[in-house]
């Protein structure tokens, strides 16, 4: 009888293993691994402070690293109050930002920009990103912005500091000490000093009103002369020499 009792428990036993549903290994949560890359970013933050708790990516929560890699930078959404006083001390600042002289030369006249002279005026908010993006010409500036108070204009009006229609302020101008030769196909070059116009005009009598800052960027044409545009606008016989007294441009 026992016997019996034995094999009848361990069958019963055998079927309710057989039936119990099986339990699926239970796999823990990774945490996202640290983004390495931020590192070595552009970004000179990270050189002073830890990265680690900034770079991971996890769900619910705000990603810092998808906002950097989309290029913005910390200070278009931090006030960072400690910087903007430390900015009058320039060797603090030079530890990550390494603020010297900057030169630009898109332009047919080189442009030398002193970016340390600015920051112990002013804090780094007040020109990036509103005015200029954090990379060296990344921001497009041309002179007829400055003109309406844009990009370096809106300082550089005369009033907070010197006017942007004065040129040798920045600009290497020994570009223009030779003269500009201008080929015809119908006559000899038309040979144009400008020096000599310089010294009697501002820059911005010429340009870009009348012409572009761009050697042969105007399309001039004879034509154009005749109906008192570009050089026809002085030229005209009576402010300055006719432009039908040819030989005077054509050597």
């Amino acid at each position: 009888m026992l016997r019996i009792t034995a094999i009848l428990s361990l069958t019963l036993l055998l079927f309710s293993c057989k039936g119990k549903p099986e339990h699926k290994a239970v796999t823990e949560e990774k945490e996202s691994p640290v983004i390495s890359s931020l590192r070595d970013a552009s970004l000179p933050c990270f050189r002073c402070h830890s990265y680690e708790k900034f770079s991971l990516d996890e769900k619910g929560k705000f990603s810092h690293a998808k906002h950097l890699t989309l290029g913005v930078h910390c200070n278009q959404c931090h006030l960072i109050k400690p910087h903007k006083e430390m900015a009058l001390n320039k060797d603090t600042c030079n530890n990550c930002h390494k603020m010297t002289s900057f030169t630009f030369t898109a332009s047919g006249m080189p442009v030398a920009f002193a970016h340390q002279k600015h920051a112990a005026k002013y804090g780094c908010r007040e020109c990036h990103p509103a005015l200029f993006s954090m990379k060296k010409g990344a921001t497009s500036i041309t002179m007829d912005e400055m003109y309406k108070g844009g990009t370096c204009g809106k300082c550089h009006n005369g009033k907070t500091a010197f006017s942007s229609k004065d040129c040798a302020k920045c600009h290497t101008m020994t570009a223009l000490k030779k003269d500009f030769t201008y080929p015809s196909k119908t006559m000899s070059s038309a040979v144009f000093n400008h020096q000599t116009h310089t010294a009697m005009f501002e820059c911005s009598n010429c340009h870009t009103a009348l012409f572009k800052y761009k050697m042969g960027g105007s399309g001039m044409k004879m034509d154009d002369l005749y109906q008192n545009k570009y050089c026809g606008k002085c030229h005209n016989g009576e402010s300055a020499f006719a432009i039908t007294e040819c030989q005077n441009c054509h050597k």
